[in-house]
């Protein structure tokens, strides 16, 4: 299964559905959105994409007890926990097998015991703390946990593959 994964669009509704739209050329089935903005995240769901997700700490939706600030999901086989940031995440879901959060607008892939922690960068602008935006993808395998870190041209700027505990 292959998913597409964006963070921090901070209402820049341009470069979210470029980035939606790449995530669905390279096959992209469910797209989650880790927060800041929700209600981009709300606009990219009502435009058919089916979507996962969490406010950021700067949005309304963060502070009203009707809205998750955290999501678990098992696909395939595999627990993945997201959030805008991990402090929104239980100790339990820190280890679960992909932890998803945004924030910091730093793109990175790393696996610390089994768990891969991904953070997708951010589609704020052309550059936001020093990174320019980007998108992830990942693929779940049977044997293989594939996640990569794509620019808006598609183009894979990192990627790491993980056997699957």
């Amino acid at each position: 299964m292959l998913l597409g994964v964006m963070s921090d669009t901070h209402g820049n509704r341009p470069l979210m559905f470029q980035a939606a739209g790449i995530m669905k050329q390279l096959g992209a089935t469910l797209v989650f959105h880790l927060g800041d903005d929700y209600a981009d995240a709300q606009e990219l769901a009502m435009s058919g994409v089916d979507v996962r997700m969490v406010p950021g700490l700067w949005c309304d939706a963060y502070r009203s007890t009707r809205v998750p600030k955290r999501i678990v999901e098992d696909v395939r086989g595999v627990t993945i926990a997201a959030a805008h940031a991990a402090k929104d995440l239980r100790h339990t879901e820190l280890s679960a097998d992909i932890v998803m959060t945004g924030h910091t607008h730093e793109p990175a892939i790393k696996r610390v015991g089994h768990t891969v922690y991904l953070n997708p960068g951010h589609l704020k602008g052309p550059e936001s703390r020093g990174h320019r935006p980007s998108f992830a993808m990942l693929t779940i395998a049977d044997h293989t946990i594939r996640a990569a870190i794509h620019e808006l041209t598609g183009a894979v700027r990192l990627e790491k593959t993980f056997d699957r505990q």
